[in-house]
This record gives C-alpha cells, sequence and structure tokens, in this order.
C-alpha cells in the first residue's frame, strides 16, 4: 500500500536510520549492522553489501521526489513492535520513530504483546490495515539461509510483506542449488533485496554474552546466540 508500494519510500526509510548511534548505547557494542535477513554466519552471506548511510537529507529528497510524482507520502505509517522482544526494544522503537519523523514520515508506534504482534506480522493479513512497519527479530545463525528466504520474502511466505516474481525464481534456484553455486545463488539474493528490491530496514545482528571459566579453550560468536556445541569446547 501506499507509501510503502514505492521503493523511493523504502529507501528514505533506510537513509534515515542512523544505526551506527545505537551501537553501545541503546545495544551493546559489538552489535553488527546488518544487511540481510541472516548474519554473516550463514551459506551465501554478501560480504559485500554495505549499511545505508545515515543521510536524513537524502531521506527527505527521495520523500520529495515521490510525492512530486503523486505518492501519498504523507499518510501515516503504524510502526508495529513488539513488546520484550530485545533488551531496551521500546527504546529502540522510540529511537526509530523519532528519527523517521525527522525524515518527515508521518508515523505513530503501537506496541503490542507477542499474540496481537503476530497478527500483524504473520498471515492471512487483515484486510484494510494501514500501511504498517513491522519489528521483527529471526534466529537463524547456523548454516543455510533457506527457511528464512522463504518464509520472509517468497510470495508464499508466512511473513512475506510482498510479492516478487523476480526473487521467488531467485529464492527456488538457491534452494535447488547446491555447494559454491548455492552460496553465491544466495549471495546475489541477498544483493537483490537489499540494493533493489530494498523490501526491509535492515538493523542489527544482536549479540549474546557468555562468560567463559579461564580453564576452557573456547571462544564464543555469534553462532553461540543459537546453538552451543560441546564438541567446541576444550580444556586448556
Amino acid at each position: 500500500r501506499q507509501p510503502l508500494n514505492d521503493v523511493r519510500v523504502r529507501q528514505a526509510l533506510n537513509y534515515a536510520v542512523d544505526r551506527e548511534a545505537f551501537v553501545g548505547t541503546i545495544l551493546a557494542n559489538g552489535t553488527l549492522l546488518a544487511t540481510g535477513m541472516t548474519p554473516p554466519s550463514t551459506i551465501g552471506y554478501n560480504h559485500d553489501l554495505k549499511p545505508y548511510p545515515y543521510d536524513v537529507e537524502k531521506a527527505k529528497a527521495l520523500l520529495a521526489e515521490a510525492a512530486a510524482d503523486g505518492v501519498a507520502v504523507d499518510t501515516e505509517i503504524v510502526l508495529i513492535g513488539r513488546i520484550n522482544n530485545f533488551a531496551n526494544v521500546q527504546e529502540t522503537m522510540e529511537a526509530l520513530l523519532a528519527m523517521w519523523q525527522d525524515a518527515g514520515f508521518n508515523m505513530k508506534l503501537q506496541m503490542f504483546e507477542v499474540a496481537e504482534w503476530l497478527e500483524h506480522y504473520s498471515k492471512p493479513f487483515a484486510d484494510g490495515r494501514p500501511p504498517e512497519i513491522v519489528e521483527a527479530q529471526h534466529d537463524n545463525a547456523n548454516g543455510d539461509p533457506v527457511f528464512s528466504m522463504f518464509f520472509k520474502y517468497a510470495c508464499e511466505g508466512a511473513q512475506a510483506g510482498q510479492c516478487d516474481p523476480k526473487l521467488d525464481a531467485m529464492i527456488a534456484d538457491a534452494s535447488a542449488a547446491t555447494g559454491d553455486e548455492r552460496a553465491a545463488k544466495w549471495s546475489d539474493t541477498f544483493a537483490y533485496i537489499h540494493e533493489d528490491l530494498v523490501a526491509d530496514v535492515m538493523l542489527f545482528h544482536m549479540v549474546g554474552f557468555s562468560r567463559v571459566n579461564s580453564r576452557l579453550d573456547f571462544a564464543p560468536t555469534i553462532r553461540t546466540n543459537s546453538e552451543l556445541q560441546l564438541s567446541q569446547i576444550e580444556f586448556k
């Protein structure tokens, strides 16, 4: 729905967010800026992609350009957050709201418990709902992006907020490939989502904290957030 169905508006949403300002303040030091649905530990992660830089004037210019072409950029957008989704989620959502309002978006924030939030995040979406941006956190740090990409981006995906035939074909091709070809196809798919479709406002890969006894030979990574394998841990 307008105005979110215009790619310039989605680009403006990305340029309006000062991602660096969150790290070490609202969110923990070590938080990674995201360019894809899954983190660098997954197959096909595209290391060439860069987070959108903070450029509020560019965001305003993109909105003005869209408005000049008849896009209803002043339509109220509802920002949906999930209560207790992660540490400082309320503060994070309030900061995002302020940044988007500063760029010229007409937006309000609503926070929901998980049962109500799911009605906005997963299909079937309610008929006649206003344009919405739904905050979500996803866990897939080990292995392959396949289930993440299908459910979030394929036309039949349970959480897909758009339907793009080219992206559907890319997801199907990557899912059917193996080895290096599979990794390359996923890398191209990440690039298309981030640079061309601009399907989301990618924000962060969260860090976890592990207390490691000094007798152990083990270095936690972002994978440790999802899974701790005993085979990775040795005594010194």
